[in-house]
C-alpha cells in the first residue's frame, strides 16, 4: 500500500507491518541509505513494564531485611522440596 510523504519527510508504516515488526511507539527508527534504497532498523524502547513492576503490589520482601545473614536464616527455615521425607 502506497503513503504520501507528510510536508516534513513523515511516512506512516502501516500497521500490519507494524504489528508483524514489533514496532510501537517510542522506538528508535535507524536510518541508513543502501543501494539508493532507505533501510530501517527498528530499535526497541527501554520498556516500563517489568515484571517487577507489574507485580509490585502483591509481592512482599521476605525477608525484609536484605541482609545476608538474615536470607541465610530465612532460606535454612524453608522446607526443600527436593529432600522431602
Amino acid at each position: 500500500m502506497a503513503n504520501r510523504v507528510g510536508e516534513r519527510g513523515q511516512v506512516t508504516i502501516e500497521k500490519r507491518i507494524r504489528e508483524e515488526l514489533g514496532v510501537y511507539a517510542g522506538d528508535q527508527a535507524i536510518q541508513r541509505v543502501e543501494g539508493g534504497r532507505v533501510v530501517i532498523e527498528f530499535v526497541p524502547a527501554r520498556h516500563r513494564r517489568s515484571l517487577a513492576g507489574v507485580l509490585r503490589d502483591k509481592v512482599k520482601r521476605w525477608p525484609p531485611d536484605e541482609s545476608w545473614s538474615a536470607i541465610r536464616d530465612a532460606a535454612e527455615d524453608l522446607p526443600d522440596p527436593d529432600r522431602s521425607a
